[in-house]
């Protein structure tokens, strides 16, 4: 039972992930200065676009109305994150700038 749930969350947080995908972004390895101090779950997915930090954090907080924007204070023009659904089963989508690029990184709740 537990080896099905894993493979029906690994499928739904995968579809999740696609829809959430930012235009033009393409699939990329993460880089240790991006993100969390420890790397995010396997689950998560990392995309990069060379669109600037203002314009993918617009599109996001246009696209995911009604998700829980979880911007650190101080950190206004470089990170930011949304919380779609709820921390026990949702999805988060971190934006990041860093070495003239956005990161995006799509995953479950860590």
């Amino acid at each position: 039972m537990t080896v099905i749930l894993s493979a029906v969350l690994s499928t739904v947080l995968a579809a999740n992930a696609a829809a959430l995908v930012y235009p033009g972004a393409v699939a990329a390895v993460r880089p240790a200065g991006v993100g969390l101090a420890k790397p995010p779950p396997p689950q998560a997915k990392t995309y990069v676009t060379s669109d600037d930090f203002a314009t993918v954090r617009a599109w996001y907080r246009d696209h995911l109305k009604g998700a829980t924007e979880l911007q650190q204070p101080g950190m206004e023009k470089t990170e930011d994150a949304f919380l779609v659904g709820d921390v026990a089963s949702g999805t988060v989508v971190m934006i990041e700038s860093y070495q003239g690029k956005t990161w995006i990184i799509i995953g479950p709740p860590t």
